[in-house]
């Protein structure tokens, strides 16, 4: 299976079956609680897979579940399924303030998977992927770059979480599934675009295919 196949695997999984999975079961007549936390099994099983098949307990493989348990359980105690529909923003708001964090440790986020995605992509040799590691105490410019860019995604993240929880408890429960999944992607494709523009400005791609 190629990289591409498996990423949009990954998506279909992640975005789409829960997205189809909560609406088809609405249509069914499922409330909106059931339908919620049955069409996020498929995530929860697919990360859980994962893990077992890498033979590797990662933080996602505890997370995702974790955070799974605590807003089903709690949203069957309150009775509310907007907790649940509130989950995705709690998610992404750790994830973005993890982003931050990471500004603290020798190399940020968005370095380590910017390395990850040029190095199974077909410009790794002309962007020199294998030396990154070597040019990060090098080269200021190289360094302020991720930096930025990891401020960036981080920032971008936790402006989208707390739009995800707003969306959850102030507008109408079956409308919030399909506006969550749009702002997924107009956040994803708004940071992809601006990180790119910085990038270019500061002739990043450039700089490594030249040097």
């Amino acid at each position: 299976m190629t990289p591409a196949i498996r990423q949009w695997g990954v998506v279909l999984l992640e975005i789409v079956v829960p997205l189809a999975g909560y609406y088809v079961l609405r249509g069914f007549g499922v409330g909106a609680l059931p339908a919620l936390a049955l069409g996020a099994l498929p995530t929860v099983a697919f990360v859980l897979y994962r893990a077992i098949r890498r033979r590797s307990i990662d933080t996602l493989a505890i997370f995702v579940p974790a955070i799974f348990a605590v807003s089903v359980g709690v949203s069957f105690v309150t009775g509310s399924p907007r907790f649940m529909l509130a989950k995705a923003g709690w998610v992404t708001g750790v994830i973005g303030a993890g982003f931050l964090i990471s500004l603290l440790f020798t190399r940020p986020l968005a370095f380590g998977m910017g390395r990850s995605m040029v190095a199974k992509s077909r410009f790794a040799d002309t962007l020199r992927v294998t030396e990154w590691n070597d040019l990060w105490p090098r080269h200021a410019w190289f360094r302020r770059a991720w930096r930025v860019a990891t401020v960036l995604w981080g920032v971008a993240l936790l402006a989208d979480a707390a739009g995800r929880v707003l969306m959850a408890y102030a507008l109408p429960v079956d409308a919030v599934p399909a506006l969550g999944t749009a702002l997924y992607v107009v956040t994803f494709v708004a940071v992809q675009v601006l990180q790119h523009l910085y990038f270019r400005r500061v002739g990043l791609w450039r700089r490594l295919a030249d040097s």
